[in-house]
């Protein structure tokens, strides 16, 4: 399996990051920063 096919589960705590002040969270599903209100993104998901 390779991580394209893992399945996330969204109560599953991870890793989110902002994408525009890098502020670094554990949480479920983060709907903006905390810091600055931006954005997060889930740094288990690759950018491509």
């Amino acid at each position: 399996m390779n991580q394209k096919d893992a399945e996330l589960d969204p109560q599953t705590e991870s890793t989110y990051e902002c994408f525009d002040c890098g502020t670094v969270v554990r949480a479920t599903a983060p709907d903006a920063c905390p810091e600055c209100g931006a954005e997060m993104r889930n740094r288990r998901t690759p950018i491509e």
